[in-house]
């Protein structure tokens, strides 16, 4: 940090350095060569400090004058010379009306005589330097020293502030670009300013001030007023993104008040059903698994009803009898038409409910087979929702490894070959390449699980 803290402010001299030697250069060839009505000159000079001492500011940290009038006017009537001698002096004047600051003031008469010296340079070569009466290549001539003026302004002012602020070039461009037409517009006004001057000699140019005065003026109205409104919309943009804050807080309060919810309705179901505890949870974690394995955005509303969807699944079972639920054998046909039913009483139980109309949908489907043989409305492949596809694979693979009154639990082994053997059937074949992304982590989650239930059982007994 302090080789760095070092090296800036010594790139910063020599930019300072370097922007000094041609603007010496221009003082000591043409300064010596300047020639013409030299009471114009003082008066263009003293017009183009008052101009200095009356900046407009923009938005806070950028300033514009009027002073490139009266020197567009001295490019004209006194070429390179003329800038020589006026551009440093209006400059340090200006500067030395804030505070005295001989770095600075030597900056910006350095900055000041390279942009004009330039402007100068590229207006004599369209058109006459001190000319007696208007001609029409003056225009064209005001109009590219214009632009070349501002190019070269910007070009080292951006570079400039680089090395004193870190900001970069394009950036600090971005940001000033658009005053470009004002500097056009500045331009042509010296330009009237000048011929006001060949019409009318001084005079003219002391009438010309008015209008000058009350379009600063104007400016200066324009952009007050502009800076005021800015002001309020960057407050009340405070005010919104403060209230956007505390409305995402509320939402995220609500949804964590939903889940807890949620969990603590699934946690009384599983506990109606000791052999089943904790299906719900696990199911749940599996399809957000595969769901990520997939490409669903976690935190989404899809993925958000699918985490809902999987977990509430059985809710539907509320409507089924325990006689049938915890029955310890297989069965029968009427009480297999009683338990189907349970995807529909769980959807309706939840449609009625916003935030559980997606889950709903998911838990409708969660019996539906990808080859259309499913219940309860014998939907096909994409006709099931994704969510409902997913949890069919993980349902299946957490019923088959734990044990149920019926029957022991199947290793993972033969339920992944079960799965893969109901591939396109039973099951979305997308689905089950995910499942087989992620199922040695699956195995190794079951094999634990089994273990705590082996000791659970040893300490039982």
């Amino acid at each position: 940090m302090q080789a760095r803290g070092v090296r800036v402010p010594s790139l910063l001299t020599i930019f300072y350095i370097a922007e000094l030697i041609p603007a010496v250069a221009i003082l000591a060839l043409w300064g010596p060569q300047l020639e013409g009505n030299l009471e114009v000159l003082a008066v263009l000079i003293v017009l183009t400090v008052l101009a200095e001492l009356m900046p407009v500011s923009i938005y806070g940290d950028t300033q514009i004058t009027p002073g490139d009038v009266p020197l567009t006017g001295i490019i004209i009537l006194f070429g390179l010379p003329g800038i020589a001698i006026a551009a440093p002096l209006a400059a340090a004047l200006g500067i030395s009306h804030h505070r005295f600051n001989l770095k600075r003031m030597a900056h910006g008469a350095a900055l000041l005589t390279i942009i004009y010296g330039v402007g100068a340079g590229t207006y004599s070569m369209i058109s006459v330097v001190g000319p007696e009466t208007f001609v029409w290549t003056m225009a064209p001539a005001v109009i590219a020293a214009s632009a070349i003026s501002f190019v070269l302004n910007a070009l080292l002012v951006s570079l400039e502030n680089m090395l004193r602020t870190g900001q970069s070039m394009r950036a600090f461009w971005e940001k000033h670009s658009w005053l470009a037409p004002s500097y056009m517009v500045l331009g042509l006004i010296g330009l009237a300013l000048t011929a006001a001057y060949l019409a009318l000699g001084i005079p003219g140019v002391l009438a010309f001030v008015a209008p000058a005065l009350m379009m600063r003026l104007s400016m200066k109205q324009y952009v007050d007023k502009t800076k005021e409104n800015v002001g309020k919309l960057e407050m009340q943009n405070d005010a919104l993104r403060t209230a956007n804050i505390e409305v995402r807080r509320v939402s995220e309060e609500l949804r964590t008040s939903y889940d807890g919810t949620l969990e603590a309705l699934v946690a009384a179901l599983d506990a109606r059903d000791q052999e089943t505890k904790g299906h719900s949870m696990r199911v749940s974690r599996y399809m957000l698994e595969i769901a990520r394995e997939m490409g669903v955005v976690e935190g989404t509303h899809e993925w958000v009803d699918m985490q809902r969807g999987s977990l509430l699944h059985d809710v539907g079972k509320i409507g089924v009898s325990d006689s049938i639920l915890l029955k310890p054998g297989k069965l029968t046909d009427d009480e297999w038409t009683l338990m189907r039913k349970h995807p529909e009483i769980g959807y309706h139980m939840l449609r009625q409910v916003k935030f559980l109309q997606g889950p709903a949908e998911i838990i409708l489907a969660h019996h539906e087979r990808w080859d259309g043989r499913g219940y309860p409305k014998g939907l096909h492949e994409d006709e099931i929702p994704l969510g409902a596809r997913i949890f069919s694979v993980v349902d299946t693979f957490d019923s088959m490894t734990s044990d149920r009154p019926y029957r022991k639990a199947l290793s993972t082994l033969a339920a992944m070959n079960e799965i893969m053997a109901c591939s396109g059937s039973q099951f979305d074949p997308i689905v089950v390449e995910a499942f087989l992304d992620i199922y040695e982590k699956w195995v190794l989650e079951r094999e634990e699980m089994h273990m705590e239930e082996a000791e659970l059982r040893e300490a039982a007994a």
